[in-house]
């Protein structure tokens, strides 16, 4: 085996062991190859990676700012790189994805590209020219649900509804989960272009599809009266004067909302809500509140947890402090004002 492919060989375990979450492996590897050649642009990009997994964010810019003047014209290297700048510094990720996109040679790293292109447009503020952008996806073979979703959902952050319902729509076939985010991708462009009635129709066929799906992974591994403890706990945190409000307050465990919640026009992926009049537009003054019940539910809230009972934990308590501020007539900006971020 020449040094090139030992080094590439290297690289390679040092993804693997990335993806399997194993960050001594990948340490061990990265070292070795290091070795070999401490300027190879595929060696500084996945080094990149892995400093933005442990929380560098500047080293990680810096490493994929190398294997950019490294390999100025390597599409896998530019993708890398915007993907990195695109939390903190989105104007070079523009200029990353962009060249990106002019020297790719393969679909799916067009599509990477040009998805990456436009979210850096989005966040600096340029959502015609990210419609531009993504307007050279038109002619492209996409037939994968999860792509197909993918790009809708660029349009929807592009403020062009119309267009991300009909890229949704093709991925509505099935009865798996994909099919399930497709409808529930089209609640929420009609919700944008006002259409209420259609908002409801798609998110009651979304809440009959998720019904349907099998539990998500981890699903049980925490039972409802270890959901209700941890909603507790976040209640107990509260400031004084705000528990003493909520006192006796139960907590419910459902699976999903309710047909009636969604015919209401509230979002069938609902982690949580509080149900009672909010405290601003109670008539009475002093004294407890109207009868009001917190809402927590499950499928929803393990879905998004993803088998990991920690985040599950985390996703509670954010979901119970959230409902709370909107029950006191808050909205999410002043959440950090009162102690409940």
């Amino acid at each position: 085996m020449t040094r090139t492919e030992r080094l590439t060989a290297l690289v390679e375990a040092a993804i693997e062991y990335l993806e399997e979450g194993d960050l001594s492996g990948a340490k061990q590897k990265l070292a070795q190859a290091a070795r070999i050649d401490p300027q190879d642009p595929d060696l500084l990009t996945v080094q990149a990676s892995l400093a933005m997994i442990e929380g560098d964010l500047d080293r990680a810019l810096e490493l994929s700012a190398k294997a950019v003047e490294r390999a100025p014209e390597d599409a896998h290297v530019l993708i890398a790189a915007a993907d990195i700048a695109l939390a903190t510094e989105p104007e070079r990720a523009v200029d990353y994805a962009r060249r990106a996109s002019e020297v790719v040679d393969e679909e799916e790293d067009l599509v990477n590209a040009i998805l990456l292109l436009s979210e850096a447009l989005v966040a600096t503020d340029r959502p015609e020219e990210a419609r531009e952008a993504l307007s050279e996806l038109a002619t492209s073979a996409i037939d994968e649900p999860g792509t197909i979703i993918d790009v809708a959902n660029a349009f929807i952050a592009a403020e062009d509804p119309t267009t991300a319902e009909l890229w949704l729509r093709r991925a509505i076939d099935g009865d798996d989960e994909l099919a399930a985010d497709a409808w529930h991708g089209i609640g929420q462009c009609r919700e944008a272009k006002g259409d209420h009635d259609g908002m409801v129709a798609a998110w009651l066929e979304t809440r009959r599809r998720d019904a349907a799906l099998p539990p998500a992974e981890g699903a049980g591994a925490l039972s409802d009266d270890q959901l209700e403890e941890i909603a507790s706990e976040a209640l107990e945190a509260l400031p004084a004067q705000v528990r003493d409000r909520l006192a006796n307050v139960p907590i419910l465990i459902d699976d999903l909302p309710s047909e009636h919640l969604v015919k209401d026009g509230w979002d069938p992926r609902l982690l949580g809500i509080f149900e009672g009049t909010p405290m601003p537009d109670q008539t009475t003054v002093g004294g407890a509140p109207s009868v009001t019940t917190i809402h927590l539910y499950r499928r929803n809230l393990e879905r998004l947890a993803e088998g990991d009972t920690d985040l599950l934990a985390e996703e509670i308590r954010v979901t119970v402090l959230h409902e709370t501020a909107h029950y006191f007539g808050l909205d999410d900006d002043d959440l950090e004002k009162i102690g409940l971020d």
